[in-house]
């Protein structure tokens, strides 16, 4: 795929997140793990999870486009094993089980390493949240 055909696939993205935002955020908000802890980050203090309810959710309950609670501009679409993050930065990987819990490795275009391995948790059909190591946590709800 050359840069531009990704480039308007982003845009089109990001306008479908934009319809989307104020759809499900007070959902998104309820699915979230009671047992959790506040995180600072670099994008302000992030809910993380803790170690309860890891490894929640089947590998197939993970298919599909994700996208934050947020207003950030990203889709996670995960097919099978593979994982393609799509928004500001472009990164292409895997999902793998490591000790019980799903974990996204991602490798960037551009070499970010912001969200190249994450943790899912609270995985339900609808939603979940990804603990990026060094980076933070993204509550993310399915969009397909």
């Amino acid at each position: 795929m050359d840069v531009a055909t990704r480039m308007q696939r982003a845009a089109g993205i990001v306008a479908t997140l934009s319809a989307l935002a104020g759809c499900s955020a007070a959902g998104a908000e309820d699915a979230k793990s009671s047992a959790s802890t506040p995180t600072s980050t670099a994008r302000g203090v992030v809910r993380t999870p803790s170690a309860e309810g890891t490894g929640e959710g089947s590998a197939a309950t993970l298919v599909g486009r994700w996208a934050p609670s947020g207003f950030e501009p990203l889709v996670l679409h995960v097919t099978g094993l593979r994982a393609e993050l799509m928004g500001r930065h472009h990164c292409r990987g895997r999902v793998t089980r490591q000790d019980g819990v799903q974990v996204v490795r991602l490798k960037c275009d551009d070499g970010n390493t912001d969200r190249a391995v994450g943790r899912v948790y609270g995985l339900t059909a609808s939603a979940m949240t990804i603990d990026w190591e060094g980076f933070g946590a993204d509550s993310m709800r399915r969009i397909n």
